[in-house]
């Protein structure tokens, strides 16, 4: 009975988005070119680069490289497998939802255990340093030290929330050994090069497809209730990230709220990191209470540095 009534109202909630596009046509057409524009000169450039060279890494043996070395880090520190070494690396290099990437790839390696994958994600959400650096810091906020000073704070707030959130201490799947052709198996570097250009473009294809949602949902709902649209940012980051910039207010509040909407994520960016860990045991009610305790102390921890500089 429950699931009847879920499905009915999901069906009357796409048929309110549906009759809403037609009606307000140019509101969609745009909002469609909106987020063509951000995955095509924002987030696509930074994130296809990194997401083929992460399986290309796989394959080569770096998750039993970084393991080896970060071992004690890993398990002492964040009492974790070794082998979450390897997203927590790439994550700060690539970003969110690539976290989410290299969690389902060492799952379905049978690297790492549900149990860490579920503890990993709520510590592992970096955003890509070249996005804050260049899009929100100069572009956004028209300061590059601003978006060196939200990128520190994203990374001393990860490392916050892993150290107080970690709980008891999880054996490793078995000891790993240093073996750089671990995962090749005959396998041509062309073989390989292409597997990782197909799996790249089919996470591409989720993370445009939730971005075009949200952005036209949120303009849509604009549309009828004329949000605020600095909220646009709970719900899409770069569109909110975008409101901030050409917004009046102070650059202090700038801060503090290009700081947040980066390290809560935004609904889209959940959306994103659970659709390409479809079908795994993730549960998203911890993933949501560490985006928004993530997003507190990284805005804190912003206006810390910032005072101090």
């Amino acid at each position: 009975m429950m699931k009847k009534i879920k499905n009915l109202i999901i069906i009357l909630l796409l048929v309110f988005v549906l009759i809403s596009m037609i009606i307000f046509s140019n509101i969609t057409i745009n909002s469609v070119l909106n987020s063509v524009n951000i995955c095509i000169y924002n987030l696509f450039p930074a994130m296809i680069p990194f997401f083929i060279i992460s399986e290309l890494l796989i394959n080569y043996g770096f998750v039993e490289i970084m393991a080896f070395l970060l071992r004690p880090i890993m398990k002492h520190l964040f009492h974790l497998n070794e082998n979450c070494a390897y997203i927590i690396i790439l994550s700060m290099l690539s970003g969110t939802p690539a976290n989410a990437k290299y969690v389902k790839e060492l799952l379905n390696n049978k690297k790492i255990g549900i149990k860490d994958a579920n503890k990993i994600l709520l510590f592992s959400h970096f955003v890509n340093p070249i996005f804050i650096i260049g899009t929100v810091g100069q572009m956004y906020l028209g300061n590059k030290k601003l978006g060196i000073i939200i990128l520190i704070s994203g990374y001393i707030t990860n490392l916050i929330v892993g150290i107080f959130l970690r709980d008891e201490k999880v054996k490793a799947v078995e000891d790993v050994k240093l073996n750089r052709k671990t995962n090749l198996k005959n396998k041509s570097f062309i073989s390989v090069l292409k597997s990782s250009i197909v799996n790249t473009s089919k996470t591409l294809v989720i993370v445009f497809g939730i971005i075009t949602s949200c952005i036209v949902f949120s303009n849509i709902l604009n549309a009828y209730f004329k949000f605020n649209p600095l909220l646009n940012g709970i719900l899409e980051i770069t569109n909110g990230l975008n409101y901030v910039g050409v917004s009046n207010i102070k650059i202090i509040f700038k801060i503090i709220l290009s700081s947040f909407y980066l390290n809560f994520g935004g609904l889209s960016i959940h959306a994103q990191v659970f659709s390409i860990l479809d079908n795994k045991k993730i549960r998203y009610l911890p993933y949501l209470e560490a985006r928004v305790i993530s997003g507190i102390l990284s805005s804190s921890i912003s206006i810390i540095i910032y005072s101090f500089i």
